[in-house]
């Protein structure tokens, strides 16, 4: 079969997808490099090891949003990245919305500013975890940057400290932005102009680092999209942004990737007008939309694929809490990042579609040790 699940998949990737038995589908990612690596070798297709494919006609897809909420952004990244490149009629990365933002920032001039108002590494509350900075820069800059950030945290701290008492959000901007706070007017950088010189510098060298360093449907797409609008979102080649940021293209990418009116029973006459657009398919899988597991509705028509795989945001939500900096744990930032991943993947094999739990079941267990290949992924590779 084609990949009949994936609207943008069929129609955007073409001749690239074969014809496969079976489809491992693994949501949202969120900067969790061990919940990736254990979410590949649940699917069975791959042995990261020695590094071959072993799920026969199979295909491997990811649902996009692979940035953000965790520390662990590039690592996952170059695993997507990489298994793409090794495996490409196999294995299919969409882009999220999250990773659009990202990839803004690094390419263009003004970053992000035409999708959200400003570029989001301007975005203290939101789109870039700042530990994510330490991938970037040189192992003789850690310490400092170290340092530099468990101050940020600090602040941070405070900023959900205020939320707690307002009971509500407080965006802060990490300069002023939009008539909107700014970080540095939280302790202990407020009144203290050595310490918020010396991380702003390090902030704007820390970014261009990034930028210098540095995928289709996400979100969903609303009823009113026409054919031709998707033929638009077809493949992009390996660095082929200027398409990609070509402003008609754009424009229908981010709602692509940020639309959620397909959920709930008032999406499902939206769900029934895009397939009708697409006679071939028959079902739309999602991601953006976190929910504790994967989600059917429209009589399978549509599938929520975002069951929260990252542990960083099961622990800590919207929050950036420390990972690996010391620095002080406050409110929601003292909970502890759970070693085991949760949340589901999916296969759909023959029409039908089966949420995968984390660990395997008892039978598939006992199957594993009666062939002398029983993996034991108990053992976390990162936090």
């Amino acid at each position: 079969m084609c990949l009949k699940l994936l609207l943008l998949a069929c129609v955007g990737l073409g001749e690239r997808i074969p014809k496969v038995e079976e489809v491992f589908i693994i949501g949202d990612l969120h900067a969790d490099i061990h919940c990736a690596k254990h979410w590949v070798r649940r699917s069975g297709y791959v042995d990261l090891d020695a590094w071959t494919w072993t799920g026969g006609a199979s295909a491997l897809v990811f649902m996009g949003d692979y940035v953000d909420r965790g520390p662990f952004s590039r690592q996952v990244l170059e695993l997507v990245r990489n298994l793409t490149t090794s495996f490409p009629e196999k294995v299919f990365a969409l882009m999220g919305n999250h990773d659009l933002y990202f990839l803004a920032d690094a390419v263009l001039p003004q970053g992000a500013r035409d999708l959200m108002g400003a570029p989001v590494q301007d975005f203290s509350y939101a789109f870039i975890h700042p530990e994510e900075y330490l991938n970037w820069i040189l192992p003789g800059e850690q310490a400092e940057a170290s340092s530099k950030l468990s101050t940020l945290f600090a602040a941070l701290g405070e900023v959900y400290a205020q939320q707690r008492r307002k009971r509500g959000p407080v965006p802060v901007m990490l300069k002023e932005e939009f008539g909107q706070m700014s970080i540095f007017d939280f302790a202990p950088l407020r009144h203290n102009a050595t310490l918020s010189n010396a991380l702003n510098q390090s902030l704007h060298f820390w970014q261009r680092r990034l930028a210098r360093g540095a995928l289709f449907v996400h979100g969903g797409l609303p009823g009113k999209t026409t054919r031709e609008q998707l033929d638009m979102l077809g493949p992009l080649g390996d660095g082929d942004f200027s398409e990609l940021f070509s402003s008609g293209r754009l424009d229908l990418l981010h709602e692509a990737v940020t639309y959620r009116g397909l959920h709930g029973a008032a999406g499902c006459s939206e769900v029934d007008k895009v397939l009708d657009l697409l006679p071939d398919i028959e079902m739309i899988v999602l991601g953006h939309t976190p929910g504790e597991e994967v989600r059917r509705s429209c009589g399978n028509r549509l599938v929520s694929a975002d069951s929260a795989l990252s542990r960083y945001y099961r622990a800590y939500g919207n929050h950036y809490c420390p990972v690996q900096v010391a620095a002080e744990r406050k409110g929601a930032c003292r909970r502890t990042v759970a070693k085991q991943c949760a949340g589901q993947a999916s296969r759909l094999r023959g029409g039908q579609l089966t949420p995968v739990p984390s660990e395997p079941n008892p039978y598939e267990a006992s199957a594993k040790r009666k062939a002398g290949r029983l993996i034991s992924e108990a053992n976390a590779e990162e936090l």
